[in-house]
């Protein structure tokens, strides 16, 4: 009987490794995998989830064109893949949120943004999964019309908001913005990332978890 009992056991742990952990992709566009190809394959948490193999499962709840701010022109919170994200139990969250936030008809709000971001991250970890949450700052944008998604904005007030609430929750960033600075050609109409801009954040956001999973 004790012979069985560690099979059962073997055979329980190896389950427990397979279904370890499940991996939410809050965002927008970028996050949803506009303009690419086969999305569903080749967005970034797909990419991610190719990455990490069967052993954890990836969840795409990105919206086009949703803003972390609550008074934004399209907000997150507002949305049925927010309540769906809440629902599923995560171990882990990435937010990928800020890029819309830039445009001119959110500027009005954006000091509202950190207390928004610090809203957004406890609403996670204050699930009883207890999920360890991750913050992307939004990739570089090449647009030059300075009413949409503006890099200078971005750059200037978006990025050290989202910094600075992290610090404050005490939460992880990644820091997106620098990756794509010197690759225009993967940004085919200067916002969203093709199939290979994507991996390149599908890879950054692994190089994290791996790194983790090492310790």
């Amino acid at each position: 009987m004790n012979k069985y009992f560690v099979y059962i056991l073997i055979f329980l742990w190896g389950i427990t490794e397979i279904h370890a952990r499940r991996i939410v992709c809050v965002g927008a566009s970028i996050t949803y995998g506009a303009t690419i190809p086969e999305r569903e394959k080749y967005a970034y948490p797909a990419q991610l989830g190719t990455l990490l193999g069967v052993r954890d499962e990836v969840f795409n709840y990105g919206v086009s064109g949703c803003t972390m701010l609550k008074k934004g022109n399209l907000p997150y919170w507002n949305t049925k893949e927010y309540r769906q994200a809440l629902a599923c139990s995560p171990d882990i969250v990435f937010i990928d949120l800020g890029g819309n936030d830039s445009k001119l008809i959110n500027r009005k709000y954006l000091d509202e943004f950190e207390a928004d971001c610090r809203a957004m991250i406890r609403s996670f970890r204050n699930l009883p999964s207890n999920p360890r949450v991750i913050l992307l700052t939004p990739i570089v944008s090449f647009v030059t019309d300075t009413t949409g998604i503006w890099d200078t904005v971005i750059a200037r007030d978006i990025i050290p908001m989202t910094e600075k609430a992290a610090s404050k929750e005490g939460v992880e960033v990644i820091d997106m913005h620098p990756l794509l600075e010197d690759r225009p050609d993967l940004l085919k109409d200067k916002i969203h990332p093709n199939a290979e801009g994507a991996k390149m954040m599908a890879n950054k956001m692994y190089d994290l978890l791996m790194q983790e999973r090492e310790k």
